[in-house]
């Protein structure tokens, strides 16, 4: 692994249930077919190099629940969709022409690998499967987004190479042209007592940024209130600026970047520090939440933008 960029380049893997999506996950950390013992239960994650750079990939369930539940949050989040398709399974074709495009609507701008899985026991042409899933249309709808579908065998590996190949070249230029002017971060408890922030521009006022977690809180729970407790308070845009927040069970993170910046790549940055911080100090944070007496590292949030995000951030 040396002189891997620890930076994570998050990729969503959807598409029905079994449909594959496991045994892709599987085969690009592993580089061989592992059978899949049972269906993904909601959500895994796996980490794997790819020219040199790391890939986070959100392996989502296929199951209607999972994708009602988890699929939304997870493709607007990441860089990369790769769609897999049970070529063997006609019969429904109508689930995932609908779930495909309700992919392609949540994030406008990801390029989109579409893996028609199972080649070896296919029941339809590939020139048939393109017109059932609409896939001409794709290039009026959006013009500017990168899309290529391959007829792979997960099983016995034909075609995974050339697809991956082509998905990792138009992935992996993206992540360096998106930029983020950071105003502050400030992780917090869900309750909005403030963990650790940092603001990145000083406006010469008397400011307590303790207090900011707290306002986020109760903007958090009045959003809960009117537009209900699954949605709560997920972005705000200002006159100066946006604050974009991501919630886990135990933390919460809120991010504060100029109007101009990337929104989707703030998410990210958002989403990786709990990560980072959830897996780094978790028993750390348990002992805060019960007597609130740990102190974090002062250079915590600075010293993971330098890690991960080094190129995308406007210190």
């Amino acid at each position: 692994m040396e002189g891997l960029s620890e930076k994570r380049i998050p990729i969503a893997i959807v598409g029905l249930e079994n449909a594959g999506k496991t045994t892709l996950a599987k085969r690009l950390v592993t580089g061989k077919f592992v059978p899949t013992i049972s269906p993904t239960q909601g959500l895994d994650i796996e980490s794997v190099e790819l020219k040199g750079s790391l890939f986070q990939l959100f392996d989502l369930g296929g199951h209607i629940s999972f994708r009602e539940m988890f699929w939304k949050t997870y493709v607007q989040l990441s860089h990369g969709i790769i769609f897999v398709i049970d070529s063997s399974d006609t019969k429904r074709f109508d689930q995932v022409v609908e779930w495909f495009w309700k992919c392609l609507e949540w994030n406008h701008t990801a390029p989109i690998l579409i893996l028609a899985n199972k080649s070896d026991i296919a029941q339809i042409e590939l020139d048939e499967l393109m017109q059932q899933i609409k896939l001409d249309q794709l290039p009026k709808k959006n013009p500017q987004r990168s899309f290529r579908i391959f007829q792979v065998s997960m099983k016995e590996g034909t075609n995974f190479i050339e697809a991956i190949e082509w998905f990792s070249q138009k992935i992996l230029p993206i992540l360096t042209q998106k930029k983020v002017k950071l105003i502050g971060i400030y992780l917090y408890l869900p309750t909005g007592i403030p963990i650790a922030s940092h603001r990145f521009t000083k406006t010469g006022e008397d400011f307590d940024e303790d207090m900011v977690p707290g306002f986020l809180y109760a903007l958090d729970q009045f959003a809960s209130g009117v537009i209900g407790p699954s949605e709560g308070l997920n972005s705000i845009t200002t006159e100066h600026g946006r604050i974009l927040t991501v919630k886990r069970e135990g933390v919460m993170c809120a991010i504060v970047t100029d109007k101009e910046s990337d929104p989707i790549t703030s998410r990210i940055i958002a989403e990786s520090f709990l990560t980072y911080v959830e897996a780094s100090f978790a028993k750390s944070i348990k002992i805060f939440r019960k007597e609130g007496k740990i102190r974090f590292p002062k250079t915590l949030i600075i010293d993971f933008l330098k890690q991960e995000f080094a190129q995308n951030v406007v210190f």
